[in-house]
């Protein structure tokens, strides 16, 4: 449990911890840069969204290139916006936290067991992470597109595809994976007693076992 290991997307936890922190207004548009780009094929430079839409397609599908996209339309560097994370991380204990950027694609976002599952449970206190990150599948549109785009979330317990007797709104949770992390996953959910229960997962080998375990 005290073991300090990457992090990976469970970072984005973090980011929108802080995000919520800053003065957001979530109908505003911006713009897909090439800048913003990290590795994901939800949006695509040049494509425009809403705020609401991109955090939905960060928590969600965990986009890296939205979350890039929500961080610049702070108006902060990368660096500015990491100063945040990791005095945040501080403000609430979390004293095996480090953070090197907003998406988790960096192996020197870290903390142990213990703290990872503190983080999520500071971050289900806000109602906005609580409700995206319960959520099974959201349609995003790009403004000026015929049709919507469906981002599914990456909590296969929410979807069933990992079959389990949780109740949906049992399950909220966060995926990670970067090859020096394995398969991430931390998640809280309710028993038959209605106690409610953080899991985290470190390492796993594959996507599924994340969710077996």
């Amino acid at each position: 449990i005290g073991e300090i290991r990457p992090l990976a997307s469970i970072t984005k936890l973090m980011t929108a911890t802080v995000l919520l922190d800053l003065p957001i207004n979530w109908i505003s548009t911006t713009m897909i840069s090439e800048a913003d780009v990290a590795g994901d094929h939800h949006v695509n430079v040049g494509e425009k969204f809403t705020l609401e839409d991109l955090w939905h397609t960060a928590l969600i599908g965990s986009s890296n290139t939205s979350i890039n996209a929500l961080v610049r339309s702070t108006g902060m560097s990368k660096d500015q916006f990491v100063v945040l994370m990791n005095a945040k991380a501080k403000e609430l204990r979390l004293f095996s936290a480090r953070f090197d950027e907003p998406t988790g694609l960096s192996d020197k976002n870290m903390a142990n067991a213990f703290d990872t599952a503190k983080l999520l449970i500071d971050a289900l206190k806000f109602e906005k992470i609580y409700t995206t990150v319960q959520t099974g599948e959201y349609y995003i549109q790009p403004l000026g597109a015929n049709k919507p785009r469906r981002i599914w979330t990456t909590n296969w317990l929410l979807t069933n595809w990992i079959p389990n007797d949780f109740k949906v709104e049992d399950i909220a949770g966060k995926t990670g994976y970067i090859d020096d992390s394995g398969y991430n996953f931390v998640v809280s959910l309710a028993n038959e007693k209605k106690h409610s229960i953080i899991v985290v997962i470190f390492g796993a080998s594959t996507n599924e076992c994340r969710f077996s375990e």
